[in-house]
């Protein structure tokens, strides 16, 4: 079963001196649902999916604070804003 991620607050932001990347794909792509290890890539946290798989294994992903440890698993997001962290990057994650 894919997880449903539609969030209408938008999650932590950073700081005003630090505010977190803000990344934009297409809703059309993110409503279909996407592997979180193509997700890592796509948002810039990992230059690929073995890369990514590497991160999600040893326990360093996130989707809003809560932790992921499956590559496969499909990360939907229909509305509103994720907050995705990989080892010590993190990005706000927009559905346009």
């Amino acid at each position: 079963m894919t997880p449903e991620i539609a969030n209408t607050e938008i999650p932590n932001t950073g700081t005003a001196e630090h505010p977190l990347p803000q990344i934009s794909l297409q809703k059309s792509h993110l409503s279909e649902g996407v592997s979180l290890a193509e997700l890592l890539v796509l948002a810039g946290l990992a230059v690929s999916r073995d890369a990514a798989r590497i991160l999600i294994a040893r326990g360093e992903t996130s989707i809003d604070d809560r932790p992921v440890d499956n590559a496969m698993e499909r990360v939907r997001l229909s509305d509103g804003a994720i907050r995705l962290s990989a080892g010590a990057g993190q990005v706000l994650l927009r559905a346009v």
